[in-house]
C-alpha cells in the first residue's frame, strides 16, 4: 500500500492494471495468445515482486498472499479490486 493510504493505494493499482490491459490489447494485435500474455503477465508480476519482498521463495509467498486476497473477493462475489 503506498504509504498505508488506502485511497492513493487503489488509485494506483487501478492505474498500473489499466496500463496492463492496454499492453496486453496491444500483445494480442501482434498476435500473441491469451495464455502467453497471462504467462508473461505472471512472470512480469514475480519479477516486479522480487523488488518488494525479497527474490525467490519470498516473491512467491509475497505473491501466494495477493492471490489469497483476490480469492477471497471472487469467493464472496466482490468485485476484484
Amino acid at each position: 500500500m503506498t504509504h498505508n493510504d488506502e485511497e492513493v493505494s487503489m488509485s494506483a493499482i487501478d492505474l498500473c492494471r489499466n496500463i496492463n490491459r492496454k499492453a496486453a490489447n496491444e500483445y494480442a494485435a501482434r498476435g500473441v495468445s491469451a495464455e502467453d500474455i497471462a504467462l508473461g503477465a505472471i512472470y512480469s508480476a514475480f519479477d516486479i515482486s522480487e523488488v518488494v519482498a525479497g527474490p525467490g521463495v519470498c516473491a512467491v509467498e509475497w505473491l501466494r498472499t495477493a492471490l489469497d486476497v483476490i480469492e477471497r473477493q471472487v469467493i464472496a462475489g466482490e468485485p476484484v479490486q
